[in-house]
């Protein structure tokens, strides 16, 4: 993680600390996405620091988050439910609903790549409301993919990688 800005850190922190009332409580959410930062850098993947494509990534993840654990919209809700479920087949370890972590992004972006949200106005509509939009799902898809294949060309798990890089972090 030492090559991951620390600029792009700060700004995540910064922005996630204004972003909520409470602050203690969304700390260990910062560390999930702080988490897959580092996976996607240890992964070589993760694009340079101030560049458009570094600011979109942070964003997505951080507003992919919030829409996570947040939305009380009843569509976005059902859409990301749907994700979860088909990602917890028997014997698998289970995606968790109330974060962001590698196994709750790969499931999302599984099940948009199927149901993408451009085609269902209603669930595009509802992660608006977060300021996500297809694109930001789709360079999400590009750099865990990416990423996933970096890893595992290098025999590795992108799910241990994130495990190992979660307890790393200071927000817990």
């Amino acid at each position: 993680m030492a090559r991951v800005a620390c600029g792009a850190i700060l700004a995540l922190l910064c922005i996630l600390g204004a972003a909520t009332a409470s602050g203690e409580a969304s700390r260990p959410l910062v560390g999930h996405i702080m988490a897959l930062l580092a996976v996607f850098e240890e992964a070589a993947v993760l694009p340079p620091e101030s560049s458009p494509e570094a600011d979109m990534l942070i964003h997505a993840l951080i507003q992919t988050q919030a829409a996570l654990t947040k939305s009380t919209n009843a569509v976005v809700r059902t859409w990301f439910a749907e994700a979860l479920l088909r990602a917890d087949a028997p014997g698998s370890e289970a995606v968790p609903c109330d974060r962001l972590s590698s196994r709750t992004l790969e499931a999302i972006l599984a099940h948009a790549a199927g149901h993408p949200p451009a085609a269902q106005p209603a669930v595009l509509a509802g992660l608006r409301e977060f300021n996500i939009g297809q694109p930001d799902l789709d360079l999400l898809s590009r750099v865990y993919e990416k990423a996933r294949a970096q890893l595992r060309s290098a025999g590795r798990d992108i799910h241990q990688a994130y495990d190992t890089q979660r307890q790393a972090m200071p927000f817990r």
